[in-house]
């Protein structure tokens, strides 16, 4: 079975507690999450991106200073804001995207900063928002599974994932 995206599953809380076999979260590979889980191989580049209205004025993270962004709780972007954004700028953690995309829409958060895929189709539905700017983070998307256990579904996966990279898909 696998779990929906959240904090339990991003900080392993789920795959320990056996609720999911594996977890396919776009979750980045991390030292610290390696600490309490193990990853498949690498098969996805994670770059995070900034969502901001196309009339917000705000072209860059620099420009965060008395804005208010959102960003998921516990991931690359969180930590990727913390570490990242002017002195000044207020950081709003939501536990998912769900939450994101409407404080966006009702006015709540001046931007949002997490996975660029997300945000992308965030532009794609509405023009009304435009991404200002991408961040390389050099961390890619793994799946997860509890720390030394489903060793064979993990192999398995890692057999799937070079058969695709071997065939060009």
């Amino acid at each position: 079975t696998t779990c929906d995206p959240g904090t339990q599953l991003h900080d392993g809380t789920t795959l320990v507690a056996g609720t999911c076999d594996l977890g396919a979260s776009a979750m980045t590979i991390t030292e610290e999450r390696q600490a309490n889980i193990d990853f498949s191989d690498p098969y996805y580049d994670s770059l995070q991106s900034l969502l901001v209205r196309a009339d917000s004025g705000i072209t860059a993270i620099g420009d965060l200073a008395g804005k208010t962004v959102g960003v998921q709780q516990g991931t690359t972007g969180e930590n990727y804001t913390i570490e990242n954004s002017p002195e000044g700028t207020e950081i709003v953690s939501y536990p998912s995207d769900g939450e994101l995309w409407p404080a966006i829409q009702a006015g709540q958060i001046d931007a949002i900063l997490q996975d660029q895929p997300v945000n992308v189709e965030h532009e794609r539905a509405d023009s009304t928002y435009v991404i200002v700017e991408e961040y390389d983070t050099d961390e890619q998307y793994g799946f997860a599974f509890a720390k030394g256990e489903k060793t064979e579904l993990r192999e398995a996966i890692n057999a799937a994932l070079q058969e695709l990279r071997d065939n060009g898909t």
